[in-house]
């Protein structure tokens, strides 16, 4: 569904009407599900776990290889100022006469995992097709050889299949479909693929700040929310951010009866 949306969104960057824009989406899709499958699985099999860098490094670099296979220029690494923090994927479309940017945004790091948690016979880096919900009912399957059938309630098992290598993907296969048609956007389109975002994005407005200039747009689009209960595409206006505080207090260490000592002794709560 993430990849329908992301094909639809870059899609409409075009001189195309609507009925015609979905027609395009699902008749390039059948016809290069296997193609997007296989470099999916590919992506997937690469482990992307937040703390080891080496391994984000690794996804870094494939990512790169995606986007110039695909055409995407200026396609570069931008690096934080402090040291061993994984870096961003950076490339960009720029289209003649265009007036506008938008950048797409997803990233590439996932959750820490123990494979001991997961359910029998998955693997946290080695993709598993499925049908059913997980469970007893889950039935595995093996990944369908070129034109065979591929039925679209099947899902893959893997860490990051959907948090949020699917964006990443979507996203580029979107593209890709747009080149392939030899449409044109109507906007330049620059992508931005963070590699810290499980981590707290600690250092992503280093980032951010010290590439500035290359990043200047009109609007982000980032592929990673909420998926609506009905499964139906979503688009959300605006985003929340969080922020962390460590606050110390200081009381007593024992109960305090409120009669004798309420009106002087410092309430931590308060």
């Amino acid at each position: 569904m993430r990849s329908l949306l992301s094909f639809c969104i870059l899609f409409s960057l075009c001189a195309q009407a609507q009925n015609d824009r979905a027609s395009f989406v699902r008749n390039f899709r059948v016809a290069h599900e296997h193609e997007i499958l296989n470099e999916y699985i590919s992506f997937l099999s690469v482990p992307n776990i937040a703390a080891d860098t080496a391994s984000l490094l690794s996804n870094a670099s494939l990512i790169m290889d995606m986007m110039k296979k695909r055409g995407i220029g200026n396609v570069q690494l931008l690096p934080a100022t402090t040291k061993g923090v994984p870096p961003a994927v950076y490339g960009e479309v720029k289209v003649p006469d265009a007036k506008k940017t938008i950048i797409f945004y997803a990233h590439y790091d996932g959750q820490p995992v123990n494979p001991a948690n997961w359910q029998k016979g998955l693997s946290p880096f080695r993709p598993q097709l499925a049908k059913g919900a997980p469970g007893p009912g889950l039935a595995f399957l093996d990944f369908p050889a070129k034109g065979s059938f591929i039925d679209p309630e099947w899902r893959i098992y893997a860490r990051g299949a959907s948090d949020d290598k699917a964006g990443v993907m979507a996203i580029l296969t979107a593209y890709g479909a747009i080149t392939q048609s030899g449409k044109t956007p109507g906007v330049n389109i620059k992508f931005f693929f963070e590699g810290e975002e499980e981590a707290g994005s600690d250092h992503l407005h280093e980032i951010l700040k010290q590439h500035r200039s290359l990043l200047g747009s009109d609007l982000w689009i980032i592929c990673d929310g909420p998926v609506h209960q009905s499964g139906r595409k979503m688009v959300v206006f605006g985003v929340r951010g969080d922020t962390h505080v460590e606050l110390t207090v200081y009381g007593a260490k024992k109960p305090l009866h409120s009669g004798h000592y309420g009106n002087w002794v410092p309430n931590p709560a308060m």
